[in-house]
Parts: C-alpha cells; structure tokens; sequence
C-alpha cells in the first residue's frame, strides 16, 4: 500500500497509528498525535546497525536480553510519541506482551549522519530521557569513527563520553559490555 502522509487525517490516535502503520510501506514516528515519515538510509547506515545488532545478539542473547533493529517501536514515557530506535536492548518481560512496541529498553544506539545529527544527538535524545528504564544512548556516526556514550547517572543526570578511532573500543555500561571500533564499523569505507 502507498501511503500520503498528506491524506492521512492527521492529528490521529494511538490506535489509529498502529493501524495505519501495520499496512504503510513506509515507516512513521508518532509524536503527539502527528506521522513523521522516517527516510531511507545510506548502505553504510544499513551496516553499522547490523554489527551492532549481530554483536549484541552474539553477546547477550543467551543472558535473556532481547536486541530489536529499526523495525520495532519504542514507546516514549506517554502513548503520545513513539519512534524507531536503530537499535535497542531490553531484558525486561513486560517488553514480551506486544509484537509492535517496546516500552523498557535499557539501551538505545541511533546511526548518525550529517542530516541527523542534530535530531538524533538534541531532539531524540531529550525525548528518550522520559523513558525511565533507558541507562544508555548511544550514537554512533556513519561518516567518520566517532562513538558518543551518553550515560544515565544515579541522580538522573546524563553524563556523555566519546570514543574515536585510537580508542579502539568504547563500553556499553549498562550491558557490562566493551565494543571493538572495529567491529562496529566493519564493512563501512569512509
């Protein structure tokens, strides 16, 4: 099916959003009541979100975690904004009760690149905040090696750290869990 956003009724519901989104050929985020049409990614983008995700599968899916890629919801604090991390991790069983949405992830990584920079590092970031369980918000660039762990702190405060190429590796704090550069841009020519 081949959708307008500029004939779907817009401010529509929750209800009405998963519905539609069920039979869209192209994905939307959901905030507040309005359909924001997500854009297509690079190759490089496609394969940065494939290590992470093969290395976390690799690591934690026998220890009961739950690794989802671009194709799965996470739904931010209210029924009133939902997106499409790149990638996300939960552990939580509550997390098991839907098919479409995710409501407790621990860690979210978004691929970034010179158009999303802002969106992802600013905008998605202060709305993944209001997810209560989140511990990590990684960004990772598509177009050079540059890691950002942004880390939820015991008084709620977020700290950030970056990571470049003669780091060599970057932790994932919340998983107990050190990530080889390498690796997750393996495949990427820059």
């Amino acid at each position: 099916m081949k959708d307008d956003v500029a004939t779907v009724k817009q401010p529509m519901t929750v209800e009405e959003y998963i519905e539609f989104e069920e039979q869209s050929d192209v994905r939307h985020e959901f905030i507040n009541g309005n359909l924001i049409p997500m854009p297509g990614t690079t190759d490089d983008h496609n394969e940065i979100c494939f290590n992470i995700t093969a290395l976390l599968k690799q690591t934690l899916s026998k220890q009961g975690f739950r690794i989802y890629s671009e194709g799965v919801k996470a739904q931010i604090s209210s029924e009133k904004d939902y997106t499409y991390p790149d990638v996300m991790v939960t552990s939580d069983l509550r997390d098991l009760e839907d098919r479409y949405i995710k409501k407790y992830p621990s860690v979210i990584f978004e691929v970034i690149s010179k158009n999303s920079r802002v969106e992802d590092s600013v905008d998605k970031f202060s709305r993944y905040t209001n997810i209560k369980s989140l511990q990590n918000y990684i960004l990772v660039d598509s177009e050079k090696m540059y890691v950002e762990v942004r880390t939820k702190q015991a008084n709620g405060e977020w700290e950030a750290s970056t990571y470049l190429q003669a780091d060599k590796t970057f932790p994932v704090p919340a998983l107990k869990l050190e990530f080889n550069l390498e690796a997750v841009y393996e495949g990427v020519s820059f």
